[in-house]
């Protein structure tokens, strides 16, 4: 009996969560770019862990039977775009996948398996000498698997079932019968495309132009002899293709017995296409060339000029575009006929998806003003068979939209929305009598307000929809019609209504007006999400579909099946796929991607609110541990940004980074806050402080927070916060500042380096939010400024900024590094060599990860102080053999 009672024991303690370590990252894994099959049966994925291999899945929604296949590892992300936000993540490269259009079969293109990136990367293999992934063909009735090896694409006829077309890393085209499976290989191909039927196939290689009446028709020559063919495009019906040869423009249809040269002399980079009738191709032409200003002898420099229209970062960064720089034009099929649409005045000539008319922009009066206020443009609309362009707007901050079928174009300006009739060329606004707002009416920057979002077009041109705050509005173009579509439920009950676009076929863009419309509702006090139905009947009224505290998101809808991939996440539920029909009242989760979590002791998040030190009512996400016991003392770790409550339902992957990961941290034993924080333009610094420390007293009057184990972590504008902050109040115990503004003097003639920017923008216009120029304000950018207060810090310091930082220059945390040494301040400083902004290598991913736990830890939870805090590492210790210890989860 005791030997059974000890086994019991010893199994229920087997079955115990345990916290989250940093071992558990690289097995954590993420479900990408999810494809449900027209027919609604069939589901692929993307299943892959941060690190190492991953497997593609098929499962049959009907039977729940799956097929599983290696998928090798996700590449590394492109390099980060700051253009945006700062806080900007970018993403891997995920699954390729299609269906066949009779759902018999799914296709997908693997990545390389880590090990032989890894040998290759070992073996200093040159780019187009790495390995590729596998292209994999898969029987959904027999499940009869194929695999061929070393393929770099691949295309399935949009219409045909028949065959698919895929190119090997030799060079060799492959064309695959699906049903018998014989091939056809073509050599030495580059680019190629097969019709929508899946009929005729045209590629191209260094030798010629070739195309090919499938299944065993013969080749015909387009063009041919040794050059650069390139930029094979064709229209929508596949009855017009069309490459580059050298910088010639080709066209070509079936029947005809090899392309023919339509413009001599076209721009060698510029992309081709043809309008959706395929009236209309349009290429770009060399622009005029003016002549270069002649260098002195010998000598290598920069001419920064104060009438450019870019300074030398920015034309520095701009270079390769402006090299591969053209004008718009177009060909017309018909008349055979080249007809200029850019050049002059217009920078840039974007054609509508009818091709008849399009927006030309020009930026040009506007560019030196973009370096310290919102970028504008003047906006044309150009007719693409006569070339002419009308005026339709001046300075406007937003690109117009045409709809449909290019007979109107919408435009945000003046805080309305703007219709012009691209044939009469007369405006209406659209919203201004409405009585609602449809520019954000939280807006807390300098800048004009933003709307709300873009309209949505019916595929007709008929109507576009538009949010304001909280509803859909309907409005005719022409000004005769506009209505609340959602009849005001979205601001009687304190929602958030959007559209939830899922037909996207590009060949008929805008959405169907007699379809039912799906709306996203996320209520604005509780985070609460759902889905509701409504339609542009007048009488149709919306109807709640489901709601609930989750994060609900539609991933997408079967073309052919009512049959919808969604979401609902928490802080404490995966967002594994679920399916559902168009009612959304039943519920399937359909994906298990992390069984694992049931291993790990995981936190809840709640929404609490609190009053602000102007009295004003705000909310903030609170993350709490595992088995939370409010008569006990946790330590409370803060992170900030700007407004971050409505994170409250969402699900953190346990994973490295330059942030805090509130998964870990409660996993671990902490309470983690994060609040909103509203501003007065001119006082950034104090109106955060007026934010965190009311929201972190709140938290702490609760009575389970330790007061003594407080600290503060936030990267970017939210390092920039916590600089300030801790020179104004000793409340945080620890705090861990990355990227931080120290100085706003120095900063405003800063460089963003990713854009090559001045950032005078952003002290003048946008998020630092001073509101002028340091001559206008000097006090303000001093007042705001951490560094000439830093005799006032006590609060012990972990930064990191990395000198490669290219949206804050990262001279700004040496300033703020060296003040604090200079005072005798208890400071470390990270510099991982070659990072940018964020960190973004694995490696340093997990070392940063590490250290800054172990700085927590030793401050909020009392843990040994880490041997890198106790004596730094000495420059020398990095570059010979010497070593540090290697951080670990604990000390």
């Amino acid at each position: 009996m005791t030997r059974f009672l000890f086994l019991s024991c010893f199994a229920l303690a087997a079955l115990a969560e345990r916290p989250i370590s940093h071992a558990d990252y690289d097995s954590w894994k993420s479900i990408v770019m999810p494809r449900v099959s027209d027919n609604g049966r069939f589901l692929i994925y993307g299943l892959f862990p941060q690190a190492g291999d991953g497997v593609a899945v098929i499962r049959d929604l009907n039977t729940d039977a799956e097929i599983r296949q290696p998928a090798g590892e996700r590449p590394q992300p492109p390099p980060p775009d700051y253009s945006g936000s700062e806080e900007a993540e970018p993403q891997a490269p995920g699954l390729t996948s299609a269906f066949t259009s009779d759902n018999a079969f799914a296709i997908y293109r693997t990545h390389p398996a880590a090990a032989a990136t890894a040998q290759a990367r070992a073996d200093k293999k040159k780019p187009a000498e790495m390995p590729q992934g596998d292209l994999v063909i898969v029987n959904l009735s027999t499940g009869q698997i194929s695999r061929v090896s070393g393929v770099k694409s691949f295309a399935v006829p949009e219409s045909s079932p028949e065959r698919v077309v895929y190119l090997k890393s030799s060079g060799e085209l492959m064309v695959r019968s699906l049903r018998d499976q014989p091939e056809r290989a073509f050599p030495d191909a580059v680019e190629y495309k097969i019709s929508g039927d899946g009929k005729t196939l045209v590629y191209t290689g260094k030798k010629g132009a070739f195309a090919v009446a499938l299944p065993q028709g013969e080749v015909t020559t387009l063009a041919e002899g040794e050059s650069k063919y390139a930029r094979l495009t064709q229209d929508e019906s596949s009855q017009h293709f069309a490459f580059a040869r050298a910088n010639e423009l080709y066209l070509w249809s079936p029947g005809m017995p090899a392309a023919s040269a339509v413009v001599k002399d076209i721009s060698p980079n510029a992309p081709l296409g043809f309008s959706a009738d395929g009236t209309r191709l349009f290429f770009g032409m060399p622009p005029k060339q003016t002549a270069a200003a002649a260098t002195a002898n010998g000598a290598v420099f920069d001419l920064w000029h104060y009438q450019d229209d870019y300074i030398q970062p920015m034309q520095q960064v701009r270079a390769k575009s402006e090299r591969e720089r053209s004008d718009r034009a177009v060909y017309l099929t018909a008349e055979k006929k080249v007809v200029p649409l850019g050049g002059g005045q217009l920078t840039k000539v974007t054609p509508a998806h009818h091709g008849s008319v399009a927006i030309g922009i020009d930026d040009r009066p506007y560019r030196r003003v973009r370096e310290y206020d919102t970028g504008y443009s003047d906006f044309y609309l150009v007719d693409t068979k006569s070339g002419d362009r009308k005026l339709i707007q001046k300075e406007l901050a937003s690109t117009p939209t045409l709809s449909p079928d290019g007979r109107y174009a919408a435009g945000f300006s003046n805080q309305n929305w703007i219709c012009w009739d691209t044939k009469t060329g007369a405006s209406r606004n659209l919203t201004a009598l409405t009585g609602r707002n449809f520019y954000r009416e939280d807006n807390d920057s300098p800048q004009t307000a933003s709307s709300y979002g873009a309209p949505v077009w019916t595929r007709d041109g008929k109507f576009l929809l538009i949010p304001d705050r909280h509803d859909i509005w309907q409005f005719a173009p022409d000004g005769s019609m506009a209505r609340n579509l959602t009849d005001g439920l979205g601001r009687r009950e304190n929602l958030e209504l959007r559209i939830v676009s899922l037909d996207n076929d590009p060949k008929q863009p805008g959405i169907d007006p007699t379809a039912p419309l799906i709306l996203r509702a996320e209520n604005l006090k509780t985070r609460d999400s759902g889905f509701y139905r409504d339609s542009l009947d007048p009488a149709a009224r919306p109807e709640k579909l489901s709601m609930g505290a989750a994060n609900h998101r539609v991933l997408a809808k079967a073309k052919k099946a009512d049959v919808y991939l969604f979401t609902a996440s928490n802080f404490d539920v995966f967002p594994d796929i679920q399916i559902t029909n168009s009612a959304m009242k039943d519920f399937r989760k359909v994906t298990n991607a992390n069984p694992q979590k049931a291993d790990l002791a995981w936190g809840t998040s709640e929404l609490i609110e609190y009053r602000n030190a102007d009295g004003k009512l705000l909310s903030a996400a609170l993350f709490k541990p595992p088995g939370f016991d409010p008569s006990k003392k946790y330590p409370l770790l803060v992170y900030i940004y700007e407004k971050l409550s409505n994170t409250v339902h969402n699900f953190v992957d346990p994973a490295p980074s330059h942030r805090i990961n509130a998964s870990y941290y409660t996993s671990n034993g902490y309470v983690v806050l994060m609040p909103d924080i509203v501003y007065t333009i001119g006082y950034p610094g104090a109106s955060a402080l007026k934010c965190v420390l009311p929201a972190t007293q709140h938290v702490m009057n609760l009575g389970f927070i330790d007061p003594e184990r407080v600290g503060i972590q936030g990267h970017s504008w939210g390092g920039y916060q916590i600089a300030y902050m801790i020179t104004q109040s000793n409340l945080f115990r620890a705090a861990a500042p990355g990227a931080l503004v120290a100085n706003m003097i120095s900063a405003y003639d800063g460089i963003r380096w990713g854009p090559g920017i001045p950032r005078q923008f952003q002290y003048e216009k946008t998020q630092s939010r001073i509101g002028g120029t340091p001559w206008q304000y000097p006090m303000r950018f001093i007042e705001n400024s951490p560094v000439f207060m830093a005799d006032r810090v006590q609060t012990p310091v972990l930064m990191l900024h990395n000198d490669a930082d290219d949206a804050v220059p990262w001279y700004q945390g040496i300033e703020f590094f060296l003040a604090l040494r200079r005072l005798g301040k208890e400071v470390y400083f990270f510099n991982y060599n070659g990072e940018p902004h964020g960190v973004r290598k694995r490696p340093n991913q997990k070392d940063y990860t590490v250290r800054m736990q172990q700085f927590f830890d030793y401050y909020l939870k009392g843990d040994a102080k880490p041997v890198w805090m106790e004596r730094g590492r000495a420059y020398v210790e990095k570059t010979t053999a010497a070593t540090v210890e290697a951080p670990t989860d604990r000390p």
